[in-house]
């Protein structure tokens, strides 16, 4: 299929979410696979702002304008944003407690503050729209206190209980790289921590294996071979990893579904009996991402990446992506956010 006909899901999705917000300042899945939280906005935000840029359509800048604008009121006194999980939607596969959308509606967290000020950097300079300058100004003040000068990464502004809701909180890093790198087209001094937090980001991508789970894992790849392009290490390292742990030889991969990749459950471990759109999305897109930026058609003229793009666009139904398929009823469920932005992701090739 061209990239002109996959375009057209992009701009389905595009119209159904930005409908969403204009008319409700924010989307209430009626099911998600897991729980809705704030940085999801921002991410969809972002992917709305890269389809403009090539379907220069009003509707995807006035829903990018509510998103911030919702945004902003949800912005907390110190200039960051909680992760407020499940205040919008509750998961039907990850579901959490009232007690937990209390804690996590309380207390600053790094990925939706990261995420939050991209948007209104990505904004700004897309519009030349200086409008929320000062909400962006405040909250690029807020995330430096959090530089850590030893480690070389912004520290985690979650404490006590809600931190232990993240398994590796150091993932998060590629959040608050996008995020530096975006606003110091705005603030030249975000410049200084550009290299120092590239080369924590690297390094956290090189503690990855095979049981990464393949979105986060292909996120951290894109991010470098954007970077480095034709380097040794994205010739060599990269597309060994793309090859035997991200994508072609995935553990990950669903026997007897061609392009279904199933997901890492944290009590049971790797689960194949649901088919996840994230992390057949992540393979395709890391494999896009280097035939565009490394060797063309090394990996998108393979029958496993079409494979993995027909089980994708099979998720695809009435303007939305279902998030997952349930392997013992067959059925598809699901549409929250990361549905809707990750599809997006892909077809765009912008991360």
């Amino acid at each position: 299929m061209s990239n002109h006909n996959l375009l057209d899901y992009a701009i389905a999705v595009g119209n159904k979410m930005s409908t969403e917000y204009i008319s409700k300042g924010d989307y209430y899945p009626e099911e998600a696979w897991g729980c809705e939280g704030q940085i999801y906005p921002s991410l969809m935000g972002l992917m709305l702002l890269e389809l403009y840029k090539v379907e220069p359509n009003e509707q995807y800048i006035n829903a990018v304008k509510s998103i911030i604008e919702k945004n902003i009121e949800k912005q907390m006194p110190s200039g960051g944003w909680a992760l407020s999980l499940g205040a919008v939607a509750n998961g039907i596969k990850f579901e959490v407690s009232a007690h937990i959308k209390e804690i996590t509606a309380n207390c600053e967290d790094l990925p939706p503050t990261a995420t939050a000020i991209r948007l209104l950097a990505e904004y700004q300079l897309l519009t030349n729209d200086g409008k929320y300058v000062s909400s962006l100004e405040k909250a690029f003040n807020y995330l430096l206190k959090f530089w850590n000068t030893d480690n070389l990464y912004f520290d985690e502004m979650l404490v006590g209980e809600a931190l232990k809701l993240r398994a590796n909180p150091k993932n998060y890093q590629i959040y608050a790289y996008q995020c530096i790198e975006s606003i110091a087209n705005i603030y030249p001094e975000a410049n200084s921590y550009k290299k120092p937090l590239y080369n924590s980001v690297k390094t956290i991508f090189e503690d990855m294996d095979a049981d990464t789970y393949p979105l986060l894992y292909a996120l951290y790849a894109c991010l470098i071979i954007e970077k480095e392009r034709t380097s040794n290490y994205v010739t060599e390292v990269i597309k060994e990893k793309i090859i035997k742990e991200i994508a072609l030889e995935s553990i990950f991969s669903i026997p007897n579904v061609p392009g279904a990749m199933g997901h890492r459950d944290g009590l049971r471990g790797i689960c194949l009996d649901e088919g996840h759109l994230r992390n057949s999305v992540g393979a395709a897109l890391v494999m896009k991402f280097y035939d565009t930026y490394v060797e063309k058609d090394t990996f998108t003229t393979l029958p496993f990446y079409e494979n993995t793009q027909k089980w994708i666009l099979q998720m695809f139904e009435n303007g939305r992506f279902y998030e997952f398929i349930d392997f013992k009823t067959n059925s598809k469920m699901g549409v929250g956010t990361p549905g809707q932005y990750i599809p997006l992701m892909w077809i765009l090739n912008k991360i």
